[in-house]
């Protein structure tokens, strides 16, 4: 039951926050902006609190066929990053907040590109939803709070490529499966199975690519004001507080 609602609330959390750009035509880009740091912020914390010390718990459980594995398990990682890095060549940076497009037009083939973009990253990203122990609570909102500024941007992108509503919805709709189908996958594979933890270090890559492009983009003052960093700070605890899984 938990892993249903887990689901429910991933998809619809994307359609709900894409198609609000249907409904607000003008959505406050500070504000955007700000859900974008925190949710940049709530993944670096489910990296360092919840998916690193689970990976390598169970790399030290399982020492005598992990011993081996370590250093792919670490070097999963940095694969992880070089893996977020090429998809950015196709979503333009959308994972953290907004499309580095050096001011060209936005066509349909360019708003497919971004959603082939994040549709790897989230199929990716959905891994490790759930595992033996349960749903990870943490990750599953950590991604429903991180899709929302993806879902606008998304779904603005195919509007302003000349999409009608009906053709974008549809494609947020593809958006917003890839994390499910990564999850069941996951689970339905068994040869994958021996490799949770180089799963889990790519997707750790991935998410500390974003959390700290997100936190430290070049195109911000580098001098974080008194809402973002309570903003960040808020994040952490949160994750902190949060269980790590439900049974």
């Amino acid at each position: 039951m938990e892993i249903l609602i887990a689901y429910f609330l991933l998809f619809f959390g994307v359609m709900l926050s894409g198609a609000s750009i249907l409904v607000i035509k003008d959505i406050n880009k500070k504000y955007l902006k700000l859900i974008t740091v925190f949710g940049g912020a709530f993944l670096l914390a489910v990296c360092f609190v919840n998916l690193i010390p689970e990976m390598f718990h169970e790399a030290h459980h399982h020492h005598e066929e992990a011993a081996h594995l370590m250093f792919p398990i670490g070097a999963s990682i940095l694969v992880g990053f070089l893996i977020q890095l090429f998809l950015e060549q196709l979503s333009k940076g959308m994972e953290h907040g907004h499309v580095h497009s050096n001011g060209e037009n936005i066509s349909k083939v360019s708003s497919v590109m971004l959603l082939i973009g994040v549709s790897i990253h989230a199929f990716l990203e959905g891994f490790p939803i759930i595992s033996d122990t349960g749903v990870n609570t943490a990750m599953v909102t950590g991604i429903i709070i991180h899709n929302i500024p993806i879902s606008i941007i998304l779904v603005g992108s195919f509007i302003h490529s000349g999409s009608s509503k009906t053709f974008s919805l549809l494609m947020l709709a593809i958006f917003a499966s890839m994390a499910i189908i990564g999850s069941e996958l996951n689970q339905m594979l068994s040869i994958l199975h021996p490799y949770q933890n180089i799963i889990i270090g790519i997707v750790v890559g991935i998410l500390l690519h974003v959390a700290t492009t997100t936190l430290f983009d070049s195109e911000e003052s580098h001098k974080y004001n008194r809402t973002r960093f309570l903003i960040i700070l808020l994040a952490f605890i949160i994750v902190i507080l949060l269980p790590a899984h439900t049974h």
